[in-house]
């Protein structure tokens, strides 16, 4: 008997996958800063304040974690899933980090690299093509493994998770912000939702929050915590579903954007309101979580 289709695990070729994710984002990267600014993540906002813009708000989110994971001064970190740096550049600016930045996009190293120069910090970080699950780090490099919205694209998360603990330091911090689903089971109607957004985002898939503490359990992180900001987010998606309203009604716009920057734009463009409309059903959860290897 076929088994019943969760959502919550990974369907397909990891090869796929990272083919998937490398052509997203090399080619992509320049479209979403236009978009959404450097900060290539969900924003940030105080429930009564909803009209800041986007880009504040996903300033704010990186302020935020670097509050809910106790982040020390001066520590060694490693970004893993580092978009355009932008992380890396506040990290490195507000707590005088060094921070390695890893990403599969060759374009994003370049990008982030030269952004980390204009901002004055490339003495303090590096950026560089590595697969985050399985990176050529000796064990114990780093003080702190900060992880926003890659866990999500992983495809094996108690294997990136374990990578993680690895390159970490005895009584080092993982801290994690990352897409979620929904706790409980999920209708056949969910089920085919995320299916589609999983393919027209180039991510793997998605779980409850609640699974993600009990894999950091599993692998004996201690210290482990987490929250919702589903709330606290939900702006970036409706402001998104608006930014793409003028492409996808401009079929000579939408046209040229896929002839410059690929295929791929098409399905990521109409995602946008699906993936709104994810979250307004609450199908779709933002959670962030940290743990501590054990000392």
């Amino acid at each position: 008997m076929k088994r019943r289709d969760t959502a919550h695990t990974f369907d397909g070729s990891v090869k796929d996958l990272h083919r998937a994710v490398t052509v997203q984002y090399d080619n992509l990267s320049g479209l979403f800063e236009q978009m959404w600014g450097e900060h290539m993540h969900c924003g940030y906002w105080d429930l009564d304040d909803p009209g800041v813009p986007r880009e504040v708000a996903a300033r704010r989110m990186t302020i935020e974690l670097i509050g809910f994971g106790d982040l020390p001064r001066g520590a060694r970190v490693l970004d893993s899933g580092c978009g355009l740096g932008a992380s890396a550049i506040i990290l490195a600016r507000v707590l005088d980090c060094s921070v390695d930045g890893i990403t599969l996009s060759a374009d994003q190293v370049r990008r982030a690299t030269e952004k980390a120069g204009a901002a004055g910090v490339s003495d303090r970080t590096r950026f560089r093509v590595q697969d985050a699950a399985s990176t050529d780090y000796p064990d114990g490099t780093f003080d702190v493994v900060w992880s926003v919205e890659s866990f999500d694209v992983m495809p094996d998360k108690r294997a990136y998770l374990a990578e993680c603990a690895r390159v970490l330091k005895p009584g080092g911090t993982l801290v994690v912000a990352t897409w979620c689903s929904r706790a409980g089971t999920l209708t056949p109607r969910e089920v085919r939702a995320l299916r589609r957004l999983y393919r027209d985002f180039a991510i793997s898939h998605v779980i409850p929050l609640e699974q993600c503490e009990k894999l950091c359990a599993e692998l004996e992180l201690t210290n482990v915590d987490s929250a919702d900001w589903t709330d606290h987010m939900r702006a970036t998606w409706k402001i998104s579903a608006e930014m793409v309203k003028p492409f996808v009604r401009n079929p000579a716009a939408l046209l040229k954007l896929v002839r410059t920057k690929g295929i791929r734009t098409l399905s990521f463009l109409s995602a946008m309101p699906r993936m709104n409309q994810a979250f307004e059903r609450n199908t779709m959860r933002y959670g962030v979580f940290r743990a501590s290897k054990p000392a």
